[in-house]
């Protein structure tokens, strides 16, 4: 095998090369640089060029033809024709400009739908705008209900627990925030933010203040990691909250919403005493979620293992069971619609 290959190798137009550079040599030692003529300079020059010229091709001509060679420069093709690799390590901007460029609507779909370039772009801005969010996954959510005798009310008592990964900016604030006044009494007792290599943060009795969200009053509290942790090498973290919120005499509504990106919920309800589910709605879009409630309407669950955006959540009605007549019934359905 090694014999045919230099077989091959030498059997190539290599010999006219050398024989070029040999030639070239001879000229220079026949006649001394000092007393040559203008015609031969020329002439030394071309075959030292022509020569070596020839000598390169001759090598790159054999190694194409070698199978390793083959293999390698089929696999260069392969992975940026077909497998795209190159689209990986470009920059966002650049990303960007080709996912337009494949999802350029044809002439017939520009003729029906003028505006269907803009609906191509909407979703390009939101896909490559996650990387300036952080997102969350492990998204579980269990709460138990109860009627607190000291204040008259429904409570609902709530462990929040997700993990939380950086933007291309690092970690924002973890933000908790109820629908209520200052002097409401929904609390949020305990937030703990536990990193990888064993280090914990800890904040009791949160402090809030007032603001408006989308018109409504709410208290709202944003605690920064970035400062009180050391974080910065940290792929993930942990977080955990314990909520109490409270509701009217017989009823309270319990509403959640991702204000994050989220890999998939689980969110768990029991009631106690006379306490039951009576209405719910989850507002989920392009995502499938499944729905598991008791026959005594007691306990649900309700989980969702696909991606949902911002906005997204559920919101569930419970009470102390009484007959409810239609009218009253729409009532409460609007409730859950506008929550």
């Amino acid at each position: 095998m090694t014999w045919e290959l230099i077989k091959k190798f030498f059997l190539n137009y290599i010999w006219l090369g050398i024989i070029l550079l040999l030639v070239s040599i001879i000229l220079e030692l026949l006649y001394p640089s000092t007393s040559r003529h203008f015609f031969i300079n020329l002439l030394i020059l071309v075959l030292n060029y022509v020569g070596i010229a020839i000598i390169v091709s001759a090598i790159f001509s054999f190694a194409s033809g070698t199978s390793q060679f083959m293999e390698q420069i089929k696999s260069l093709l392969e992975s940026i024709v077909i497998k795209k690799n190159f689209l990986n390590n470009i920059d966002p901007n650049s990303k960007k400009e080709v996912l337009k460029t494949i999802l350029q609507p044809s002439v017939a779909e520009a003729n029906n739908y003028p505006n269907i370039g803009n609906y191509y772009g909407h979703f390009i801005e939101k896909a490559l705008g996650i990387r300036k969010k952080n997102v969350r996954s492990n998204y579980t959510v269990n709460s138990n209900v109860y009627f607190d005798q000291e204040k008259k009310k429904i409570a609902i008592d709530s462990r929040y627990s997700y993990r939380l990964y950086p933007s291309i900016d690092g970690y924002g604030d973890v933000t908790v925030g109820f629908e209520e006044s200052l002097e409401g009494p929904c609390t949020c007792s305990l937030l703990s933010i536990s990193t990888p290599n064993g280090y914990r943060l800890k904040e009791e009795n949160i402090k809030f203040v007032e603001d408006i969200n989308e018109g409504k009053t709410c208290k709202v509290a944003n605690i920064p990691i970035n400062q009180n942790l050391n974080i910065k090498d940290c792929n993930h973290v942990d977080v955990d909250l314990n909520v109490k919120e409270y509701g009217d005499d017989h009823w309270a509504l319990l509403s959640f919403k991702a204000l994050q990106p989220t890999d998939g919920f689980k969110f768990y309800l029991r009631c106690s005493a006379d306490i039951i589910v009576k209405e719910f709605s989850v507002f989920v879009v392009g995502a499938k979620y499944d729905v598991t409630q008791s026959e005594d309407r007691k306990e649900i669950t309700i989980s969702c293992n696909q991606w949902i955006n911002e906005g997204s959540g559920l919101s569930i009605l419970i009470g102390i069971p009484h007959s409810l007549d239609d009218n009253s019934n729409k009532e409460v359905k609007k409730l859950l619609r506008a929550a």
